[in-house]
């Protein structure tokens, strides 16, 4: 029997909240269960036993198809959204997080750690995006030294891409800055960033300036989804060849 307590963890995924006992009962029992697959490989479909109870997203309605599928009695997320269950639901739910969303940031010197997880925290919570999906940051190669990234990038083993401002500079972005071009030589850095470490032209979140009340300085966030999970179990990605101006540099072994 599938347990679903298991299934992201090959991959890499991270499990999110929700009914987990309820949702393995409805599994044993065999009831219908509703899978909304929006990130992550589909490796562990082709897996499933032959009599499993799963089906895939939702019913089609169209001019001539009226899909029928099952009641669901429960449902499964896969999805780098962060979604809130209700608490008085009678349909068990619970939701893994494919780490696929990368955060290309900008920052000016010096800011703290504590700053940039407090800009990482409160633009995902307003864009309805789980962190546990962040498969890495993104940034540009002058900011190889910058404490307060490196150590927020280290405590939690976030791989962290340094990109060139050569390699920036050639990706359109939707919002560029003169003002940002003639520091860094690039007119973005967030956003090019997100989009390199995505290897995606598409933006979740286009780039946002954060800052907060006694803190100095200012952090730059922007998020791409990639089509391929991180998986930290190899420190690897699918989507693994990129461009040659990136640097990378993985916490996990570099601190070894």
């Amino acid at each position: 029997m599938l347990e679903i307590d298991g299934l992201g963890l090959p991959y890499g995924w991270q499990k999110g909240s929700g009914d987990w006992d309820g949702v393995n009962a409805a599994i044993a029992h065999q009831y219908p269960i509703q899978v909304i697959q929006e990130a992550g490989s589909t490796q562990w479909q082709s897996q499933l036993p032959p009599n499993h109870s799963f089906y895939f997203g939702f019913p089609e309605y169209t001019a001539t198809t009226r899909s029928q599928p099952p009641t669901p009695k429960a449902r499964i997320w896969i999805s780098p959204i962060q979604r809130r269950f209700s608490a008085g639901s009678n349909l068990p739910k619970v939701q893994w997080h494919p780490r696929v969303l990368w955060v290309g940031i900008g920052c000016e010197r010096g800011v703290s750690q504590a700053l940039i997880a407090q800009a990482i925290r409160e633009i995902f919570r307003s864009h309805h995006l789980a962190q546990a999906a962040i498969a890495g940051l993104a940034t540009i190669d002058t900011k190889s030294n910058e404490a307060g990234l490196l150590e927020f990038c280290d405590d939690r083993h976030y791989p962290l891409h340094y990109f060139s401002a050569e390699a920036l500079h050639s990706v359109p972005v939707p919002n560029p800055s003169n003002v940002v071009a003639n520091i860094s030589r690039t007119p973005s850095v967030s956003e090019a960033a997100a989009i390199l470490g995505s290897e995606n032209q598409s933006l979740l979140v286009p780039k946002q300036i954060f800052r907060a009340e006694g803190e100095n300085g200012s952090v730059t966030i922007a998020v791409a989804q990639s089509k391929h999970e991180y998986n930290q179990n190899t420190n690897t990605a699918t989507n693994k060849a990129l461009l040659p101006h990136k640097l990378r540099v993985d916490f996990l072994n570099t601190q070894q």
